[in-house]
């Protein structure tokens, strides 16, 4: 069993996206920390073709989470959080087709030094973000932070925890095998639930890992910013590329990019 893999689910609409991903991968992995990708069964050969069979190995979404729905953001989020029950792992690094590294990476950057398995939890409480959006509602539509406050609220209660609110995310994101075992050995099979019934009440696979953590302290907690910069809207896209920022600029702070397909954004920075 491998101490750390990278993972990423995706599909056949980014598809274009996951193969910029691969190339960073193929470029930047001075480890050589196995890659895996998961995939609808029905979009294997277009990621093969895409692709090709080399530097990953394809998995079928199938395999690790039985359903015959259609792909929806429920059901991502239901596979993203059961990759570990493959047993092919300890921890992994979970990371969207629409994101790519910038820079080298190694297996220090995800587990803690001097330990022999622990990761980085990526737990803060996102004022870099709310700092932009704060005065941007008439802009986007709706309060983030609010909206956001809500969400870890219902989180916090169900499992009795008072404090600040953490955001756990955004992606990429290191998740431990122990705290998703824990959930469900401690929480879910002695309440008959399955982790779709807690998707289904707040959709934020993030918030349940990281609030199960705090509560089970399942492993120690070594908090760390997020390791990718996440451009989660448009205009904050625009605002970076029109004060200058470069890819070489930001692989001084970050790991890698996030390029949010949700509002289509370019393939690359």
């Amino acid at each position: 069993m491998k101490n750390i893999v990278l993972y990423c689910k995706s599909y056949r609409g980014d598809v274009s996206r996951a193969k910029i991903l691969l190339d960073s991968v193929f470029k930047f992995n001075n480890d050589n920390i196995p890659f895996y990708i998961s995939v609808p069964k029905a979009d294997v050969d277009i990621f093969k073709h895409s692709l090709g069979t080399t530097g990953y190995i394809l998995v079928e979404d199938e395999s690790i989470y039985n359903h015959s729905q259609d792909e929806s953001w429920t059901t991502q989020q239901i596979v993203k959080s059961s990759f570990w029950k493959l047993g092919l792992c300890k921890n992994y690094c979970m990371i969207d087709s629409d994101s790519y590294f910038i820079r080298p990476f190694f297996i220090k950057d995800f587990i803690v030094d001097g330990t022999e398995d622990v990761p980085y939890t990526v737990m803060h409480e996102q004022k870099d973000l709310f700092t932009w959006t704060c005065n941007k509602t008439s802009l986007l539509g709706f309060d983030p932070y609010g909206s956001f406050k809500e969400c870890r609220q219902k989180v916090m209660d169900v499992f009795g925890r008072a404090g600040r609110y953490y955001d756990f995310g955004p992606g990429p994101i290191i998740w431990s095998g122990k705290v998703w075992k824990s959930l469900e050995d401690s929480y879910l099979v002695p309440n008959n639930l399955k982790f779709e019934d807690l998707i289904k009440t707040v959709p934020s696979e993030f918030s349940w890992y990281g609030e199960w953590l705090l509560t089970s302290n399942a492993i120690p907690v070594h908090p760390i910013e997020p390791m990718f910069k996440f451009f989660h809207y448009k205009p904050q896209y625009e605002e970076f590329k029109k004060m200058g920022y470069r890819e070489e600029d930001l692989a001084k702070i970050y790991m890698g990019l996030v390029m949010q397909s949700n509002w289509n954004a370019p393939l690359r920075y």
